[in-house]
Protein backbone atom coordinates (compact mmCIF):
# COMPACT_ATOMS: atom_id res chain seq x y z
CA UNK A 1 0.00 0.00 0.00
CA UNK A 2 3.01 2.25 0.41
CA UNK A 3 6.20 2.27 -1.57
CA UNK A 4 8.51 -0.60 -0.73
CA UNK A 5 11.23 1.96 0.01
CA UNK A 6 11.83 2.63 3.71
CA UNK A 7 12.01 6.18 5.11
CA UNK A 8 15.62 5.72 6.17
CA UNK A 9 16.55 4.53 2.68
CA UNK A 10 14.73 7.48 1.15
CA UNK A 11 16.44 9.92 3.47
CA UNK A 12 19.84 8.36 2.93
CA UNK A 13 19.44 8.61 -0.84
CA UNK A 14 19.30 12.39 -0.54
CA UNK A 15 21.65 12.79 2.38
CA UNK A 16 18.94 13.88 4.82
CA UNK A 17 18.14 12.77 8.35
CA UNK A 18 15.00 10.84 9.02
CA UNK A 19 14.19 13.07 12.03
CA UNK A 20 14.26 16.34 10.06
CA UNK A 21 10.92 18.14 9.78
CA UNK A 22 9.91 18.57 6.14
CA UNK A 23 6.64 19.70 4.59
CA UNK A 24 4.25 16.80 3.97
CA UNK A 25 2.98 16.13 1.31
CA UNK A 26 6.62 16.28 0.25
CA UNK A 27 7.40 19.53 -1.57
CA UNK A 28 10.44 21.01 -3.29
CA UNK A 29 11.13 24.72 -3.84
CA UNK A 30 12.93 26.35 -6.76
CA UNK A 31 13.57 30.10 -6.39
CA UNK A 32 15.12 32.97 -8.32
CA UNK A 33 15.05 36.76 -7.96
CA UNK A 34 14.98 39.60 -10.49
CA UNK A 35 15.19 43.38 -10.29
CA UNK A 36 12.36 43.77 -12.78
CA UNK A 37 8.99 42.10 -12.93
CA UNK A 38 9.88 39.67 -15.70
CA UNK A 39 7.60 36.93 -14.38
CA UNK A 40 7.30 35.04 -17.65
CA UNK A 41 11.09 34.75 -18.09
CA UNK A 42 11.64 33.81 -14.45
CA UNK A 43 8.89 31.17 -14.45
CA UNK A 44 10.24 29.77 -17.70
CA UNK A 45 13.74 29.50 -16.19
CA UNK A 46 12.39 27.67 -13.14
CA UNK A 47 10.20 25.41 -15.31
CA UNK A 48 13.21 24.40 -17.41
CA UNK A 49 15.08 23.32 -14.26
CA UNK A 50 12.02 21.46 -12.95
CA UNK A 51 11.48 19.63 -16.22
CA UNK A 52 15.16 18.75 -16.45
CA UNK A 53 15.39 17.24 -12.97
CA UNK A 54 11.80 16.08 -12.31
CA UNK A 55 9.89 15.68 -15.55
CA UNK A 56 6.15 15.30 -15.12
CA UNK A 57 5.98 16.47 -11.48
CA UNK A 58 3.05 18.90 -10.85
CA UNK A 59 4.18 22.47 -10.09
CA UNK A 60 2.80 25.77 -8.76
CA UNK A 61 4.34 29.17 -9.64
CA UNK A 62 4.35 31.94 -6.97
CA UNK A 63 5.62 35.53 -6.93
CA UNK A 64 6.25 38.23 -4.34
CA UNK A 65 7.89 41.65 -4.21
CA UNK A 66 10.51 42.66 -1.61
CA UNK A 67 12.52 45.80 -0.91
CA UNK A 68 16.25 45.86 -1.73
CA UNK A 69 19.01 46.20 0.86
CA UNK A 70 20.31 49.58 -0.37
CA UNK A 71 16.95 51.21 -0.95
CA UNK A 72 17.47 50.82 -4.67
CA UNK A 73 13.88 49.80 -5.40
CA UNK A 74 12.10 46.48 -5.15
CA UNK A 75 13.18 43.01 -6.10
CA UNK A 76 10.89 40.30 -7.40
CA UNK A 77 11.08 36.81 -5.91
CA UNK A 78 9.84 33.96 -8.07
CA UNK A 79 9.14 30.48 -6.71
CA UNK A 80 8.18 27.18 -8.32
CA UNK A 81 6.83 24.57 -5.91
CA UNK A 82 7.35 20.92 -6.87
CA UNK A 83 4.59 18.65 -5.56
CA UNK A 84 6.16 15.21 -5.00
CA UNK A 85 3.14 13.68 -3.23
CA UNK A 86 3.05 11.49 -0.11
CA UNK A 87 5.11 8.46 -1.14
CA UNK A 88 8.63 7.54 -0.04
CA UNK A 89 9.89 8.12 -3.57
CA UNK A 90 8.47 11.64 -3.28
CA UNK A 91 10.50 12.14 -0.10
CA UNK A 92 13.61 10.90 -1.88
CA UNK A 93 13.05 13.37 -4.73
CA UNK A 94 12.52 16.25 -2.30
CA UNK A 95 15.71 15.51 -0.36
CA UNK A 96 17.70 15.08 -3.58
CA UNK A 97 17.30 18.83 -4.21
CA UNK A 98 20.12 19.42 -1.72
CA UNK A 99 22.58 17.50 -3.86
CA UNK A 100 21.25 18.93 -7.12
CA UNK A 101 21.54 22.50 -5.85
CA UNK A 102 24.64 22.20 -3.66
CA UNK A 103 25.86 25.72 -2.93
CA UNK A 104 22.55 27.19 -4.04
CA UNK A 105 20.17 26.02 -1.34
CA UNK A 106 17.91 27.79 1.13
CA UNK A 107 20.75 29.33 3.13
CA UNK A 108 22.30 30.89 0.01
CA UNK A 109 18.89 32.08 -1.12
CA UNK A 110 18.25 33.90 2.16
CA UNK A 111 21.67 35.56 1.88
CA UNK A 112 21.38 36.65 -1.76
CA UNK A 113 17.67 37.26 -2.30
CA UNK A 114 17.99 41.06 -1.79
CA UNK A 115 21.00 41.24 -4.13
CA UNK A 116 19.94 38.92 -6.91
CA UNK A 117 22.25 37.58 -9.57
CA UNK A 118 20.43 37.22 -12.87
CA UNK A 119 19.73 33.65 -13.92
CA UNK A 120 20.79 31.99 -10.62
CA UNK A 121 18.31 29.33 -9.49
CA UNK A 122 18.18 28.03 -5.91
CA UNK A 123 16.56 24.80 -4.81
CA UNK A 124 15.84 22.97 -1.55
CA UNK A 125 13.26 20.66 0.06
CA UNK A 126 10.46 22.58 1.78
CA UNK A 127 10.89 22.38 5.53
CA UNK A 128 9.35 23.67 8.74
CA UNK A 129 10.95 27.12 8.27
CA UNK A 130 9.32 27.47 4.85
CA UNK A 131 5.94 26.46 6.25
CA UNK A 132 6.14 29.24 8.85
CA UNK A 133 8.07 31.69 6.63
CA UNK A 134 7.49 35.43 6.94
CA UNK A 135 9.61 37.95 5.05
CA UNK A 136 11.35 36.61 1.94
CA UNK A 137 9.06 33.64 1.48
CA UNK A 138 5.72 34.64 2.99
CA UNK A 139 3.87 33.73 -0.18
CA UNK A 140 5.35 30.21 -0.05
CA UNK A 141 4.47 29.69 3.60
CA UNK A 142 0.96 30.99 3.08
CA UNK A 143 0.43 28.66 0.10
CA UNK A 144 1.78 25.62 1.97
CA UNK A 145 -0.42 26.30 4.99
CA UNK A 146 -3.55 26.85 2.90
CA UNK A 147 -2.82 23.64 0.97
CA UNK A 148 -2.83 21.70 4.25
CA UNK A 149 0.92 21.15 4.48
CA UNK A 150 2.30 19.75 7.73
CA UNK A 151 5.78 19.67 9.21
CA UNK A 152 6.51 15.96 9.61
CA UNK A 153 9.50 13.71 9.89
CA UNK A 154 10.00 10.55 7.88
CA UNK A 155 9.85 8.52 11.10
CA UNK A 156 6.57 10.20 12.04
CA UNK A 157 5.04 9.37 8.69
CA UNK A 158 6.25 5.78 8.97
CA UNK A 159 4.77 5.43 12.46
CA UNK A 160 1.44 6.75 11.20
CA UNK A 161 1.46 4.32 8.28
CA UNK A 162 2.29 1.44 10.62
CA UNK A 163 -0.59 2.47 12.89
CA UNK A 164 -2.98 2.60 9.92
CA UNK A 165 -1.63 -0.72 8.62
CA UNK A 166 -2.19 -2.35 12.02
CA UNK A 167 -5.74 -0.98 12.14
CA UNK A 168 -6.40 -2.19 8.60
CA UNK A 169 -4.97 -5.57 9.53
CA UNK A 170 -7.42 -5.91 12.39
CA UNK A 171 -10.28 -4.80 10.14
CA UNK A 172 -9.09 -7.15 7.39
CA UNK A 173 -9.09 -10.15 9.71
CA UNK A 174 -12.57 -9.38 10.97
CA UNK A 175 -13.83 -8.64 7.46
CA UNK A 176 -12.41 -11.86 6.09
CA UNK A 177 -14.34 -13.79 8.71
CA UNK A 178 -17.51 -11.78 8.13
CA UNK A 179 -17.23 -12.07 4.35
CA UNK A 180 -17.00 -15.86 4.59
CA UNK A 181 -19.96 -15.86 6.99
CA UNK A 182 -22.03 -13.57 4.76
CA UNK A 183 -21.24 -15.51 1.61
CA UNK A 184 -22.27 -18.75 3.31
CA UNK A 185 -25.47 -17.09 4.49
CA UNK A 186 -26.16 -15.72 1.02
CA UNK A 187 -25.84 -19.21 -0.44
CA UNK A 188 -28.06 -20.58 2.31
CA UNK A 189 -30.69 -17.88 1.74
CA UNK A 190 -30.59 -18.33 -2.03
CA UNK A 191 -31.11 -22.07 -1.62
CA UNK A 192 -33.88 -21.56 0.92
CA UNK A 193 -35.62 -19.00 -1.29
CA UNK A 194 -35.48 -21.43 -4.21
CA UNK A 195 -36.92 -24.24 -2.11
CA UNK A 196 -39.58 -21.89 -0.73
CA UNK A 197 -40.66 -20.88 -4.24
CA UNK A 198 -40.86 -24.54 -5.32
CA UNK A 199 -42.77 -25.49 -2.19
CA UNK A 200 -45.16 -22.57 -2.66
CA UNK A 201 -45.90 -23.74 -6.21
CA UNK A 202 -46.52 -27.25 -4.90
CA UNK A 203 -48.89 -25.96 -2.22
CA UNK A 204 -50.88 -24.00 -4.79
CA UNK A 205 -51.23 -27.17 -6.85
CA UNK A 206 -52.38 -29.09 -3.78
CA UNK A 207 -54.96 -26.44 -2.94
CA UNK A 208 -56.40 -26.55 -6.43
CA UNK A 209 -56.72 -30.34 -6.23
CA UNK A 210 -58.36 -30.08 -2.80
CA UNK A 211 -60.86 -27.54 -4.15
CA UNK A 212 -61.85 -30.03 -6.83
CA UNK A 213 -62.18 -32.85 -4.31
CA UNK A 214 -64.19 -30.71 -1.91
CA UNK A 215 -66.52 -29.72 -4.72
CA UNK A 216 -66.94 -33.37 -5.64
CA UNK A 217 -68.08 -34.16 -2.09
CA UNK A 218 -70.96 -31.73 -2.38
CA UNK A 219 -73.11 -34.28 -4.14
CA UNK A 220 -75.99 -32.90 -6.16
CA UNK A 221 -79.37 -33.75 -4.74
CA UNK A 222 -80.37 -35.55 -7.89
CA UNK A 223 -77.78 -38.30 -7.16
CA UNK A 224 -79.71 -39.16 -4.01
CA UNK A 225 -82.65 -39.88 -6.23
CA UNK A 226 -80.70 -42.28 -8.37
CA UNK A 227 -82.64 -45.47 -9.06
CA UNK A 228 -79.51 -47.59 -9.01
CA UNK A 229 -78.49 -47.66 -5.31
CA UNK A 230 -75.73 -50.17 -5.96
CA UNK A 231 -74.07 -47.88 -8.52
CA UNK A 232 -74.24 -44.98 -6.09
CA UNK A 233 -72.69 -47.12 -3.38
CA UNK A 234 -69.81 -48.12 -5.65
CA UNK A 235 -69.26 -44.51 -6.64
CA UNK A 236 -69.13 -43.49 -3.00
CA UNK A 237 -66.71 -46.29 -2.25
CA UNK A 238 -64.33 -45.19 -5.02
CA UNK A 239 -64.57 -41.57 -3.92
CA UNK A 240 -63.72 -42.44 -0.31
CA UNK A 241 -60.77 -44.60 -1.31
CA UNK A 242 -59.34 -41.68 -3.28
CA UNK A 243 -60.05 -39.25 -0.43
CA UNK A 244 -58.47 -41.63 2.08
CA UNK A 245 -55.30 -41.93 0.01
CA UNK A 246 -55.09 -38.17 -0.38
CA UNK A 247 -55.78 -37.49 3.28
CA UNK A 248 -53.19 -40.05 4.29
CA UNK A 249 -50.58 -38.29 2.10
CA UNK A 250 -51.43 -34.80 3.41
CA UNK A 251 -51.50 -35.81 7.06
CA UNK A 252 -47.95 -37.11 6.76
CA UNK A 253 -46.72 -33.87 5.21
CA UNK A 254 -48.60 -31.54 7.58
CA UNK A 255 -48.11 -33.67 10.72
CA UNK A 256 -51.82 -34.16 11.41
CA UNK A 257 -51.66 -38.01 11.28
CA UNK A 258 -53.62 -39.11 14.33
CA UNK A 259 -56.73 -36.94 14.06
CA UNK A 260 -57.19 -37.24 10.31
CA UNK A 261 -56.28 -40.94 10.10
CA UNK A 262 -58.74 -41.86 12.84
CA UNK A 263 -61.60 -40.07 11.09
CA UNK A 264 -60.82 -41.60 7.71
CA UNK A 265 -60.55 -45.09 9.25
CA UNK A 266 -63.98 -44.72 10.82
CA UNK A 267 -65.45 -43.78 7.46
CA UNK A 268 -63.62 -46.61 5.74
CA UNK A 269 -65.09 -49.14 8.16
CA UNK A 270 -68.54 -48.07 7.12
CA UNK A 271 -67.68 -48.59 3.45
CA UNK A 272 -66.20 -52.05 4.11
CA UNK A 273 -69.31 -53.00 6.06
CA UNK A 274 -71.40 -52.09 3.06
CA UNK A 275 -73.05 -49.15 4.75
CA UNK A 276 -74.09 -46.14 2.73
CA UNK A 277 -72.57 -42.82 3.74
CA UNK A 278 -75.04 -40.47 5.29
CA UNK A 279 -75.33 -36.78 4.68
CA UNK A 280 -73.64 -36.22 8.05
CA UNK A 281 -70.70 -38.36 6.90
CA UNK A 282 -70.31 -36.22 3.80
CA UNK A 283 -70.49 -33.06 5.91
CA UNK A 284 -67.90 -34.54 8.25
CA UNK A 285 -65.57 -35.22 5.32
CA UNK A 286 -66.18 -31.72 3.99
CA UNK A 287 -65.28 -30.19 7.38
CA UNK A 288 -62.09 -32.24 7.43
CA UNK A 289 -61.13 -30.90 4.02
CA UNK A 290 -61.88 -27.32 5.12
CA UNK A 291 -59.69 -27.87 8.18
CA UNK A 292 -56.98 -29.28 5.96
CA UNK A 293 -57.26 -26.27 3.65
CA UNK A 294 -56.83 -23.99 6.65
CA UNK A 295 -53.72 -25.90 7.72
CA UNK A 296 -52.26 -25.64 4.23
CA UNK A 297 -53.02 -21.88 4.12
CA UNK A 298 -51.32 -21.38 7.47
CA UNK A 299 -48.32 -23.38 6.31
CA UNK A 300 -48.12 -21.34 3.13
CA UNK A 301 -48.37 -18.09 5.08
CA UNK A 302 -45.64 -19.28 7.42
CA UNK A 303 -43.43 -20.12 4.45
CA UNK A 304 -44.09 -16.72 2.87
CA UNK A 305 -43.21 -15.00 6.16
CA UNK A 306 -40.10 -17.15 6.41
CA UNK A 307 -39.11 -16.20 2.88
CA UNK A 308 -39.70 -12.51 3.70
CA UNK A 309 -37.53 -12.87 6.79
CA UNK A 310 -34.81 -14.50 4.73
CA UNK A 311 -34.94 -11.65 2.22
CA UNK A 312 -34.81 -9.13 5.07
CA UNK A 313 -31.73 -10.86 6.46
CA UNK A 314 -30.23 -10.83 2.99
CA UNK A 315 -30.77 -7.07 2.71
CA UNK A 316 -29.34 -6.57 6.20
CA UNK A 317 -26.27 -8.62 5.33
CA UNK A 318 -25.86 -6.66 2.09
CA UNK A 319 -26.10 -3.41 4.08
CA UNK A 320 -23.44 -4.69 6.48
CA UNK A 321 -21.26 -5.61 3.54
CA UNK A 322 -21.62 -2.06 2.19
CA UNK A 323 -20.66 -0.66 5.61
CA UNK A 324 -17.53 -2.80 5.59
CA UNK A 325 -16.68 -1.52 2.09
CA UNK A 326 -17.06 2.04 3.37
CA UNK A 327 -14.64 1.25 6.21
CA UNK A 328 -12.20 -0.21 3.69
CA UNK A 329 -12.49 2.94 1.56
CA UNK A 330 -11.49 5.07 4.56
CA UNK A 331 -8.34 2.98 4.90
CA UNK A 332 -7.45 3.56 1.25
CA UNK A 333 -8.21 7.32 1.13
CA UNK A 334 -4.62 8.45 1.73
CA UNK A 335 -3.09 5.81 -0.52
CA UNK A 336 -1.21 7.22 -3.50
CA UNK A 337 -2.36 5.80 -6.85
CA UNK A 338 0.57 4.92 -9.13
CA UNK A 339 1.03 2.90 -12.29
CA UNK A 340 1.74 -0.16 -10.12
CA UNK A 341 -1.34 0.15 -7.87
CA UNK A 342 -3.51 -2.98 -7.85
CA UNK A 343 -6.31 -2.07 -5.43
CA UNK A 344 -7.25 1.49 -4.53
CA UNK A 345 -9.87 4.25 -4.65
CA UNK A 346 -11.27 5.38 -8.00
CA UNK A 347 -13.48 8.44 -8.29
CA UNK A 348 -16.40 7.17 -10.35
CA UNK A 349 -17.71 9.89 -12.66
CA UNK A 350 -14.57 12.05 -12.44
CA UNK A 351 -13.02 13.23 -15.69
CA UNK A 352 -9.66 11.79 -16.72
CA UNK A 353 -7.74 15.03 -17.37
CA UNK A 354 -4.80 13.53 -19.27
CA UNK A 355 -6.53 13.31 -22.68
CA UNK A 356 -7.53 16.99 -22.38
CA UNK A 357 -3.95 18.13 -21.75
CA UNK A 358 -2.56 16.02 -24.58
CA UNK A 359 -5.24 17.18 -27.02
CA UNK A 360 -4.71 20.86 -26.15
CA UNK A 361 -0.95 20.50 -26.55
CA UNK A 362 -1.47 19.07 -30.04
CA UNK A 363 -4.06 21.64 -31.04
CA UNK A 364 -2.73 24.84 -29.47
CA UNK A 365 0.96 24.01 -29.17
CA UNK A 366 2.67 26.92 -27.34
CA UNK A 367 -0.43 29.11 -27.19
CA UNK A 368 -1.28 28.60 -23.47
CA UNK A 369 -2.22 24.96 -23.99
CA UNK A 370 -2.28 24.18 -20.26
CA UNK A 371 -4.60 27.08 -19.51
CA UNK A 372 -6.94 26.12 -22.33
CA UNK A 373 -6.94 22.51 -21.16
CA UNK A 374 -7.85 23.62 -17.63
CA UNK A 375 -10.71 25.78 -18.94
CA UNK A 376 -11.95 22.97 -21.18
CA UNK A 377 -11.93 20.52 -18.26
CA UNK A 378 -13.82 23.00 -16.04
CA UNK A 379 -16.41 23.56 -18.78
CA UNK A 380 -17.12 19.85 -19.21
CA UNK A 381 -17.20 19.24 -15.47
CA UNK A 382 -20.01 21.81 -15.23
CA UNK A 383 -21.70 20.51 -18.38
CA UNK A 384 -21.82 16.96 -17.02
CA UNK A 385 -23.68 18.12 -13.89
CA UNK A 386 -26.50 19.80 -15.83
CA UNK A 387 -29.73 17.76 -15.44
CA UNK A 388 -30.96 19.18 -18.77
CA UNK A 389 -28.22 17.32 -20.64
CA UNK A 390 -29.10 13.63 -20.93
CA UNK A 391 -26.83 12.03 -23.56
CA UNK A 392 -28.20 8.52 -23.10
CA UNK A 393 -30.24 6.06 -25.12
CA UNK A 394 -31.87 2.73 -24.24
CA UNK A 395 -30.85 -0.53 -25.92
CA UNK A 396 -31.75 -4.18 -25.42
CA UNK A 397 -29.09 -6.36 -23.77
CA UNK A 398 -29.97 -10.02 -23.15
CA UNK A 399 -33.65 -9.14 -23.37
CA UNK A 400 -33.43 -6.30 -20.83
CA UNK A 401 -33.41 -2.52 -21.29
CA UNK A 402 -30.04 -0.89 -20.61
CA UNK A 403 -29.21 2.82 -20.70
CA UNK A 404 -25.95 3.66 -22.50
CA UNK A 405 -24.25 6.84 -23.74
CA UNK A 406 -25.72 8.04 -27.03
CA UNK A 407 -22.97 8.03 -29.67
CA UNK A 408 -25.00 10.48 -31.78
CA UNK A 409 -25.41 13.14 -29.10
CA UNK A 410 -24.65 16.52 -30.81
CA UNK A 411 -22.40 17.84 -28.01
CA UNK A 412 -20.33 14.67 -27.90
CA UNK A 413 -20.00 14.56 -31.68
CA UNK A 414 -18.81 18.17 -31.77
CA UNK A 415 -16.34 17.50 -28.94
CA UNK A 416 -14.96 14.54 -30.92
CA UNK A 417 -14.56 16.73 -34.01
CA UNK A 418 -12.83 19.52 -32.06
CA UNK A 419 -10.52 17.51 -29.79
CA UNK A 420 -10.53 13.88 -30.93
CA UNK A 421 -11.75 10.49 -29.75
CA UNK A 422 -9.67 10.32 -26.55
CA UNK A 423 -11.24 13.47 -25.05
CA UNK A 424 -14.73 12.42 -26.18
CA UNK A 425 -14.24 8.93 -24.70
CA UNK A 426 -13.12 10.45 -21.39
CA UNK A 427 -16.41 12.39 -21.17
CA UNK A 428 -18.44 9.32 -22.24
CA UNK A 429 -16.76 7.14 -19.62
CA UNK A 430 -17.32 9.71 -16.86
CA UNK A 431 -20.98 10.16 -17.86
CA UNK A 432 -21.56 6.39 -17.90
CA UNK A 433 -20.09 6.12 -14.40
CA UNK A 434 -22.20 9.05 -13.13
CA UNK A 435 -25.33 7.47 -14.59
CA UNK A 436 -24.54 4.18 -12.87
CA UNK A 437 -23.39 5.47 -9.47
CA UNK A 438 -25.23 8.78 -9.00
CA UNK A 439 -27.67 9.48 -11.83
CA UNK A 440 -29.65 12.10 -9.89
CA UNK A 441 -26.94 14.12 -8.16
CA UNK A 442 -24.32 13.56 -10.89
CA UNK A 443 -21.48 13.85 -8.37
CA UNK A 444 -18.37 11.68 -8.37
CA UNK A 445 -18.32 8.86 -5.80
CA UNK A 446 -15.51 6.77 -4.37
CA UNK A 447 -15.30 3.10 -5.32
CA UNK A 448 -12.86 0.35 -4.45
CA UNK A 449 -11.26 -0.44 -7.79
CA UNK A 450 -9.15 -3.23 -9.25
CA UNK A 451 -6.78 -1.16 -11.41
CA UNK A 452 -5.08 -4.24 -12.83
CA UNK A 453 -8.32 -5.57 -14.34
CA UNK A 454 -10.10 -2.23 -14.80
CA UNK A 455 -13.25 -3.09 -12.78
CA UNK A 456 -14.89 -2.75 -9.38
CA UNK A 457 -12.95 -4.70 -6.75
CA UNK A 458 -14.83 -7.34 -4.77
CA UNK A 459 -14.70 -7.23 -0.98
CA UNK A 460 -12.85 -10.56 -0.95
CA UNK A 461 -10.20 -9.12 -3.32
CA UNK A 462 -9.73 -6.06 -1.11
CA UNK A 463 -9.38 -8.12 2.06
CA UNK A 464 -6.92 -10.49 0.38
CA UNK A 465 -4.91 -7.53 -0.96
CA UNK A 466 -4.66 -5.99 2.51
CA UNK A 467 -3.62 -9.33 4.02
CA UNK A 468 -0.95 -9.83 1.34
CA UNK A 469 0.40 -6.30 1.93
CA UNK A 470 0.59 -6.88 5.68
CA UNK A 471 2.45 -10.17 5.16
CA UNK A 472 4.84 -8.43 2.75
CA UNK A 473 5.50 -5.58 5.21
CA UNK A 474 6.23 -8.07 8.01
CA UNK A 475 8.91 -9.70 5.86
Amino acid sequence: MADAETPNAAAAAGGGGGGELLVWPWTGILATATTTNTSADAVNTLSVHAEHHFAGVPTTALHETAAGDDGDGHHHHHFLLLHFGKSWSGLRHAISLRARFAGAGRREWLRRRRRPIAGVVHGWPAGEDDLRAGDGGAVVGRFLREAGGEARSAEGVEREEMRVAAKLGAIAGELERRVEFLEAKCEEIAGAAKKTAAYSDWLNGELQEEDLEISSLRLPSREYKCDDAQTLHENHKQEMEAIYAKLHQLEKQLKQRQALEFTVQQLNKKIQAGESLTKEDHEHIYNIMVCLRTIVDEEQEMLVDSCAELMKRLRTNCDELQEYRQELMKGFENTTITGHTIIGIKRMGELDERPFHLACKRKHRDNDSEGKAARLITYWQKEMKKPSWHPFTTIQVDGEDKEVVDENDPKLRQLCIDYGDSVCNAVKSAMAELNEYNSRGRCAKNELWNFREGRKATTREVVKYISDQLKFNKQ
